[in-house]
């Protein structure tokens, strides 16, 4: 499966053994026995653990729940270019859909976190500008402030500053936003914009194959006629609140496996900690192959949990999870082969992929009732152990 986010550092396997709670119930294998290495199978408290600076972080993850995804919008922007949260004004203004001038006009206005997604028409290249290839891309940065004054002080003074860097840069009128500031320089073909809802503010960087400023101000147009719908839904908490956001909401993330003893203090990270709930779990469908995208809406994942090299789904029922991995194995691509799985976990499933000159990756997966994970790593054997201890785990969290 292709992920639409980068997975992190590989899960660390600690030393010692691990400990199993549960015992088997009926027509179920005893999971105290499957070979789990150090990896631990005791459900953690996560709320136990909660710090201070998840929940700017945590407001985020709630907040890509509100973002159009932009093949949602245009079907040709087919590939990834980036998905995080923003906890920062200087990572915020370093996504070019913001820029780095505004760093003073985000602390100005005391923004609280963002949220960024961006898609290509093609695939990222880092050695090569975008602004050098006919790509067509879109980049939509959510912002959140505390207030819808401040919010719309915030969009008119990011647009302000963006506009004053260039003097060849000149305003556009966005079709049936009037309250949108854009701008853009005549024969570039790119145009920023910024709009501001309620308590958020859109910031959008697109870039078209021609500098055909119709064309970009229609694809700005189009992008907020999708974004707006989903800001009118949002409840954005209360600034005293975000301190008290859940870490784990729908309970998915306890259930994911993660190196080191269950009670053990990690922090929320947007890539390699957190649980992505909702409409928020798309930005983890896979966009292909077609079969495999067609079994996670077939199979109606509501939530996602990502640990570091672990990726848990929640889908519709029991049938559904199980199909997800066999529905992965039969669409696996040529660089991939089977090999072996666990011991004794049932319907675990497991490959190997080489590509080129990099180094192999082992792909696990295994589903318990309606629960259904990835475990990845370097080496077959470690990986195994991480699939049992994953379906131990599971099993361990009823």
């Amino acid at each position: 499966m292709t992920a639409r986010l980068g997975l992190g550092a590989l899960a660390v396997v600690l030393a010692g053994c691990a400990s199993v709670d549960g015992a088997a119930t009926a027509g179920e294998i005893d999971v105290r026995t499957l070979a789990v290495g150090g990896y631990t199978t005791v459900p953690a408290d996560l709320e136990a653990t909660h710090k201070p600076t998840d929940g700017p972080i945590l407001e985020g993850l709630r907040m890509a729940g509100a973002v159009v995804l932009p093949h949602e919008v245009d079907a040709a922007l087919t590939h990834n270019w980036g998905t995080d949260v923003l906890d920062t004004p200087r990572r915020a203004a370093d996504a070019s859909a913001i820029s780095t001038v505004n760093i003073p006009v985000l602390e100005r206005h005391r923004m609280i976190v963002g949220f960024d997604v961006a898609e290509g028409s093609r695939a990222f290249d880092q050695a090569t500008p975008a602004i050098d290839t006919d790509a067509r891309v879109t980049r939509i940065v959510l912002l959140r402030f505390p207030g819808a004054g401040t919010a719309a002080a915030a969009a008119r003074d990011l647009a302000a500053t963006d506009f004053g860097v260039s003097p060849d840069n000149q305003r556009v009128a966005i079709p049936g936003y009037p309250a949108a500031h854009a701008h853009w320089r005549p024969g570039i073909k790119t145009i920023g914009a910024t709009f501001a809802n309620g308590e958020l503010v859109v910031s959008l960087f697109l870039q078209h194959p021609t500098p055909d400023i119709d064309a970009l101000a229609r694809r700005v147009a189009a992008v907020l006629d999708a974004q707006k719908p989903l800001l009118d839904t949002f409840v954005p908490t209360a600034p005293d609140r975000i301190a008290e956001l859940p870490r784990d909401p729908d309970g998915l993330l306890r259930r994911t496996l993660i190196p080191g003893p269950a009670n053990q203090q990690i922090a929320i990270s947007s890539r390699e900690f957190a649980a992505w709930t909702g409409r928020a779990s798309l930005h983890y469908r896979p966009t292909e192959p077609a079969e495999l995208a067609a079994a996670w809406d077939r199979g109606g994942v509501d939530s996602v949990a990502n640990s570091y090299t672990t990726t848990l789904f929640r889908f519709r029922d029991d049938s559904d999870a199980a199909a997800f991995g066999a529905t992965w194995q039969d669409t696996l691509s040529t660089a991939a082969h089977p090999v072996a799985g666990p011991d004794r976990v049932p319907g675990a499933r497991c490959a190997e992929r080489r590509a080129g000159s990099a180094p192999a990756v082992v792909r696990c997966y295994v589903s318990y009732r309606r629960y259904g994970a990835f475990v990845s790593g370097p080496a077959a054997a470690g990986v195994r152990q991480q699939a049992a201890a994953q379906y131990a785990l599971l099993a361990n969290a009823q």
